[in-house]
């Protein structure tokens, strides 16, 4: 490993991510028209073809705040850096005036990156034909340029959905055999490849949060259900690239909103009628096929590939083990990283003369990142407690 990755990795295990679940996204992405399908053939109101504008109505009804830029291209061209502010919304508020400002300045705090839809029949450590760069190297020179500029960021990779047009015989839209192959080719073949992918980059980045989003795979699961698989493909792709008309993006903004702020889709919101009428009336049902996609999308060892802190809806639970934890920085002045190790549990921070600070913060096994701007400097005790309210261990915290 580089020298310049090992001070990389030494900054984030002390002042960095996994962070927890926030309210306020600002991202940038390196996209795609998968992402943000501005040229449509099927004219729409507004930007209804494209991730962040249904991620930004969402955002509004969840009660939080959104903000973001974005360029074009595929992964050769995101890792020519600097990147630039290309993407303009009508609902959303630019986060990065690229010609006049720094990156560090926008104060970013989350990245999405997808890759092309076409690259799949090769290993992503395999350089791109006649280019001396493969994905995982142009993604290593993104990230490490991010990391460099803003080092508190969580990064995530949206999976998206393969090239159609090596599936079909007679042209656009496939057959009910052509769309069957196509679906098992997204949940196969090019699901590994994103694996693989998703696989090398946790391990590149051991101490960042590096989660990946199952853009295409939750979609697909949708529209197999019965009530969705009635649809009409020409109703939601317009091409065989394949783009999508306005219910594609509205799906994948779902998956993509559940996955970054980490809880299910707000209740409330009204699906315009430009979705489907099958998806607007069966809201609810779609949402909970696609949380039950993101939370059943894990490691071997059970951790999350999605989300970077348990989500709400996830329960204490009690391993039966030996509770302890680690925690770094210690002194600290902003936020700390509170390793569980053995078990989740609740914890609370006490000053020194025995004076309730923070009470019952919930600690899921592994990193759990803990906001202490706000304490005064001095010594505090984190005291973890068992579901008997037994204290389990007194560990001291210093602030500055």
């Amino acid at each position: 490993m580089s020298m310049k990755k090992n001070l990389l990795f030494f900054s984030l295990v002390l002042f960095s991510i996994p962070l927890s679940a926030q309210k306020d996204i600002r991202t940038f992405i390196f996209g795609n028209s998968l992402i943000n399908h501005e040229f449509q053939s099927i004219p729409t109101p507004s930007q209804e073809t494209s991730v962040p504008h249904w991620f930004q109505l969402l955002s509004q009804a969840g009660g939080h705040t959104y903000n973001m830029s974005g360029q074009y291209g595929f992964l050769p061209q995101h890792a020519n850096l600097p990147p630039i502010a290309q993407w303009a919304f009508d609902l959303i508020e630019g986060a990065w005036d690229s010609d006049n400002e720094p990156f560090a300045v926008a104060d970013f705090n989350t990245i999405l990156i997808t890759t092309g839809n076409f690259i799949q029949f090769q290993p992503p450590s395999e350089n791109y034909p006649n280019e001396n760069i493969s994905p995982l190297s142009a993604t290593n020179t993104i990230f490490d340029w991010c990391m460099e500029e803003e080092p508190e960021m969580k990064y995530y990779i949206y999976e998206n959905w393969p090239d159609m047009a090596g599936f079909l015989g007679s042209g656009f839209p496939p057959a009910e055999a052509e769309w069957d192959n196509y679906n098992a080719y997204l949940n196969g073949d090019f699901h590994d490849w994103f694996l693989t992918y998703h696989d090398q980059l946790v391990a590149d980045y051991p101490f960042a949060c590096v989660k990946m989003i199952p853009v295409g795979p939750a979609i697909s699961r949708v529209l197999r259900e019965d009530l969705f698989s009635a649809i009409p493909i020409d109703n939601l792709y317009e091409d065989d690239a394949p783009h999508g008309q306005a219910t594609i993006y509205f799906l994948a903004a779902l998956t993509t909103y559940m996955a970054m702020y980490e809880e299910k889709a707000p209740e409330n919101f009204t699906v315009p009628d430009i979705i489907h009428p099958n998806v607007t009336t069966n809201y609810g049902l779609v949402v909970d096929l696609i949380w039950e996609e993101l939370e059943n999308f894990r490691f071997s060892n059970g951790e999350s590939r999605v989300f970077c802190t348990a989500p709400v809806s996830t329960a204490i639970i009690d391993y039966g083990v030996e509770i302890r934890v680690n925690i770094q920085p210690n002194p600290a002045s902003r936020r700390i990283i509170i390793n569980a190790i053995g078990g989740s549990h609740t914890a609370d921070i006490l000053s020194v003369d025995g004076h309730l600070v923070v009470g019952d913060i919930k600690l899921y096994k592994g990193p759990n990142e803990v906001i202490v701007k706000n304490l005064s400097a001095g010594t505090y005790l984190l005291i973890g407690k068992g579901k008997d309210g037994k204290v389990l261990y007194e560990e001291k915290i210093l602030i500055f």
